[in-house]
């Protein structure tokens, strides 16, 4: 069974949209980088229900024990180490389908 990662976050108030499109950017691109990934989209909320969350990346993953090989993958330790500081709250769920 594949494994789909969602990543919904809501950046601390003072970060750009120029940085915001270019985590967009950077999470789009690791699908380049992690041969485990599978799909991934991202992008922008569009309604008032998002509770200050505005946006969000939804990985898939080939298989349960591919989760900590894509999570400790450098390329994915990169994007966090540039953008984990811009966050002010993250939320992340995984289910297997």
């Amino acid at each position: 069974m594949k494994v789909v990662h969602i990543v919904i976050v809501k950046f601390k108030p003072e970060v750009t949209d120029d940085v915001k499109e270019e985590a967009l950017k950077d999470i789009l691109a690791l699908k380049n980088t992690i041969p485990q990934i599978t799909d991934i989209s991202a992008g922008k909320n569009f309604t008032d229900r998002g509770k200050g969350y505005e946006y969000g990346w939804v990985i898939e993953i080939g298989k349960k024990e591919d989760l900590p090989v894509y999570a400790n993958h450098q390329s994915h330790l990169d994007f966090l180490t540039k953008y984990k500081p811009t966050f002010e709250d993250v939320l992340a769920f995984d289910y297997e389908s």
